[in-house]
């Protein structure tokens, strides 16, 4: 009797003759839609808060670009076909009809080639080490089924080319401003005169644009870059822009920052969808940490969910192995959610947030992901036309974990390794002694001079 995997590849087969037989094999490029679905399991971000649709080549402090076209540095176009229209077709929480790949030998390309697979892109993420290829698939196969048929003779190489999206609370982001919860942000022991902190480092975050013209971040160390694709809609800046302020927003300018002496890079894939919500594909995750890791980001922050992606763990793999901390929101699906990612993978530091009076965002996920509790609930924070906003999710705890940890171990308080283990850091323990599902760690205290 025929095995499992046999019946597999003869459906297959199947369906391309029948495709065959209809003349509907993807000879020419008949464009790419997209479906797309609510959930990704660990975010119920506001998907008013976007991304760009431009590359940039590099931006630069005062000032960001987009030229709305080209593939950015790193990426070749393989297929010259038409383009029209540009966007892919979505399904849950991957593009139907696309695969990705990551290191593919010549062989395994030309086994899913044998299929009526083509390569539409391939981009060489050189500080990374990494190869990623993007393949459109022909009518009628089932990426889930192409995916797990390519893994047989291929273990580890292709996945669905899946979409995150933002950590934030939708509820929240348009309140106006008004009493307690516009109060300036307590009990995290940091420094009085933090107009000093941040001094010679180099952070990293993967996010939405950033309205880098704001007085809050006038005078900010800062460079934005976008790994869109062309064709792709641009959205407005409201999640970056407070992300990045809560970072570097300049001392005078309203809303003084974390560590507004620090540089921060900051990588925008979001774009926004025909839905009017906002993403970024798994291809532009890992094409911002490769530039992130190229201009020597120390600390990089993912205020993002969506699922577990082999692309995208390897890049952050590779990050890792180069010393980069990578810190990723633990998302807003509730206390039942599946664990999101990229916070889920190995070593990532996984933040959720807490109010001001050390409760728990009741939106945050829990479990085994959660390894430090940082403000996010009710936090002020600049939108993209320059009024300030509170704003809620495990999306804002991210930059504050990510200045603690960047300026801990600037003044040789704690290592990499101390938070990688989070049993050394100084910690408010919130939950049950010791780390648990709900907090982690705990609230980090960790003493700092910014001096």
């Amino acid at each position: 009797m025929p095995s499992p995997s046999a019946w597999r590849r003869a459906l297959i087969l199947l369906v391309f003759l029948h495709a065959f037989a209809l003349g509907t094999l993807p000879w020419t490029d008949h464009g790419s839609g997209v479906a797309w679905a609510q959930s990704d399991g660990g975010d119920d971000g506001d998907d008013g808060d976007d991304g760009d649709d431009g590359d940039d080549g590099g931006g630069s402090s005062g000032g960001a670009s987009a030229d709305g076209g080209g593939v950015d540095a790193g990426g070749q176009e393989l297929d010259p076909g038409p383009r029209a229209p540009a966007l892919p077709v979505m399904a849950g929480q991957f593009v139907v009809d696309e695969l990705i790949a990551l290191n593919p030998s010549a062989a395994a390309l030309q086994r899913v080639r044998q299929w009526g697979a083509r390569v539409v892109q391939s981009s060489e993420q050189s500080s990374l080490g990494l190869r990623v290829v993007r393949l459109k698939l022909p009518p009628g196969i089932d990426a889930r089924t192409a995916r797990d048929i390519a893994s047989e003779r291929d273990p580890g190489v292709f996945d669905l080319h899946h979409q995150y999206r933002l950590a934030q609370s939708a509820q929240d982001a348009g309140k106006a401003c008004e009493g307690p919860s516009c109060a300036a942000m307590a009990g995290l022991d940091w420094p009085p005169d933090a107009a000093r902190c941040g001094r010679e480092q180099v952070i990293g975050m993967v996010d939405a644009e950033v309205a880098i013209d704001l007085p809050a971040l006038r005078g900010a160390d800062l460079r934005t870059r976008h790994f869109v694709e062309p064709g792709r809609a641009a959205a407005d800046a409201a999640h970056g822009t407070a992300v990045a302020t809560l970072l570097v927003g300049q001392p005078g300018g309203g809303l003084p920052g974390l560590v507004p002496r620090a540089r921060l890079l900051a990588a925008v894939p979001f774009f926004r969808r025909p839905s009017g919500d906002v993403a970024a594909d798994a291809l532009g995750l890992v094409r911002s940490l490769d530039w992130l890791v190229a201009e020597r980001a120390q600390v990089i922050g993912m205020s993002l969910t969506g699922p577990p992606n082999l692309v995208l763990a390897g890049a952050i793999a590779r990050a890792q192995a180069r010393g980069v901390v990578v810190v990723a929101a633990v998302g807003n699906g509730g206390r039942n959610a599946e664990p999101a990612h990229p916070a889920a993978l190995s070593g990532v530091l996984g933040a959720t947030a807490v109010s001001a009076d050390r409760r728990i965002y009741w939106r945050a996920q829990q479990g085994d992901t959660v390894d430090f509790a940082l403000p996010g609930v009710d936090l002020p924070t600049a939108d993209a036309e320059g009024g300030v906003r509170p704003r809620s999710g495990t999306s804002f705890a991210v930059p504050f974990l990510v200045a603690k940890l960047s300026q801990s171990m600037h003044e040789g308080r704690l290592s990499r390794a101390d938070w990688l283990s989070g049993g050394a850091v100084p910690v408010a323990d919130l939950g049950t002694p010791g780390r648990d599902a709900v907090f982690g760690w705990g609230l980090p205290l960790v003493p700092l001079r910014c001096g």
